[in-house]
């Protein structure tokens, strides 16, 4: 009964983020990525997967971390090509993607000074 009063409450930075979730599983691979241990498209497979899990859990984050997510989620979903060979001249390219988290993770560790 715990865990599930807990995943109905929605986290509003990421230290309030319960581990195994599918939220904490999209914040880590960011981190990972900013720390040049994955690939960008690794990156992306396994953002995206923390996404779908977090949405399949019911996983709710407040309106500004939500904001930047969608911002990530976005930025994957419609201006970068997990497959480079895909890629087309006006797709992003992996620095460009690295650039964007990198703008979002900062955004999010900006929440944390402004709770």
């Amino acid at each position: 009964m715990q865990g599930r009063r807990d995943r109905r409450r929605a986290w509003s930075a990421p230290s309030e983020v319960e581990a195994g979730t599918g939220v904490a599983r999209q914040l880590r691979a960011a981190e990972e990525l900013l720390a040049g241990r994955v690939a960008a498209p690794d990156f992306a497979r396994e953002w995206l997967a923390g996404r779908r899990q977090a949405l399949a859990g019911g996983e709710r984050v407040r309106e500004k971390f939500e904001r930047i997510l969608y911002d990530v989620f976005y930025v994957l979903d419609d201006d970068y090509v997990i497959d480079p060979a895909l890629r087309g001249p006006g797709d992003l390219t992996d620095q460009q993607l690295t650039d964007r988290v990198r703008d979002a993770v900062e955004r999010l560790r900006a929440l944390e000074r402004h709770r």
